[in-house]
């Protein structure tokens, strides 16, 4: 006699209560690791990101403020023709003691953003010329002081074919990211005679980023290397080219004046730029002086420094 097979079915009750529950847990499950995901990943590399984008899209710091503000009548305003296509705004203003020194923006900073340093300078006897950021051009986004060399260049070239323009005798003084590219356009423009390069970084993505210290965590690393490979998108290099002490060895035995404060975040990256440049580098620490306070907290030892060093390396005086 034949035994039929026993069919074993999960009662109704079972199958309509138990499937949706796993199905729910499976799915919160899945957002959680999700949103952990998100927090340990997504969030610091959007971070990252927004951070970048907004140092290298700064707004056009332009004013209308123009030499005549500080009593000079005989500057000219002037159009430079620019290597990377169209031409970017300067201010001239003539000097009687036969140098000339260049102020680059800094950021997005327009040419009248550092007319009282002009006016130091112009005091003294120096041909100045300042000159709109690549920002305030059109040029393209601001690169934190790589792709500006291109614009430093553009002005040396403009002032080597002005004839009451000795040109053996041009310094240039930049502050900030202006700093750092003082020191990398010297470094490839021998026509630069005397450098001043104020609160710059040493490398960017050594000293500012920490990019290659190895430590921190998780987050943090995710951070650091979206700002890496988002200065790449947006400005279309390698973050490493912001290194001013990888070339500044190449200024000798032309002069550099180093300028911090002692409240400088940057102030190691100073100590690293004027050891690895030589005896022609001299570094001036500011007590008490933060990034960029260096003339408001010693006016007049600011003055007499920056001027006698232009004196000797351009004049010739002791």
């Amino acid at each position: 006699m034949r035994v039929p097979p026993v069919v074993c079915k999960p009662a109704q009750g079972v199958v309509m209560t138990v499937t949706p529950r796993r199905r729910r847990l499976r799915r919160l499950g899945v957002f959680f690791v999700l949103m952990l995901a998100f927090g340990l990943f997504g969030i610091p590399a959007l971070c990252g990101c927004g951070t970048m984008y907004w140092l290298v899209h700064p707004g056009c710091g332009g004013d209308a403020t123009t030499p005549s503000d500080f009593g000079y009548n005989d500057w000219e305003d002037l159009a430079i023709d620019a290597r990377a296509g169209g031409s970017f705004q300067a201010y001239f203003i003539p000097g009687d003691n036969g140098a000339t020194i260049i102020i680059p923006p800094t950021g997005g900073a327009g040419r009248g953003s550092r007319l009282d340093l002009a006016d130091m300078l112009a005091r003294n006897g120096y041909a100045v010329l300042t000159y709109d950021s690549r920002r305030c051009a059109d040029l393209g986004n601001s690169s934190l002081g790589y792709k500006e060399i291109s614009e430093v260049e553009d002005v040396v070239d403009y002032l080597l074919a002005r004839e009451d323009v000795d040109p053996d005798r041009i310094g240039i003084t930049g502050f900030s990211a202006a700093g750092a590219t003082t020191i990398m356009a010297a470094a490839r423009r021998p026509e630069l005679r005397a450098i001043i390069a104020e609160g710059g970084y040493g490398d960017f993505a050594e000293g500012a980023v920490g990019l290659y210290d190895g430590g921190g965590s998780f987050v943090e690393t995710t951070y650091k290397w979206s700002l890496s490979l988002s200065y790449r998108l947006f400005t279309g290099e390698d973050i490493d080219r912001l290194s001013p002490l990888d070339v500044i060895d190449r200024i000798a035995p032309r002069p550099i004046l180093l300028i911090y404060g002692t409240k400088e975040a940057s102030l190691s990256g100073a100590y690293e730029q004027q050891a690895a440049a030589g005896d022609n580098a001299t570094l001036w620490v500011v007590a008490g002086a933060g990034h960029g306070e260096y003339q408001a907290v010693a006016p007049a030892e600011y003055e007499q420094r920056v001027i006698e060093f232009f004196d000797q390396a351009l004049l010739g005086e002791d």
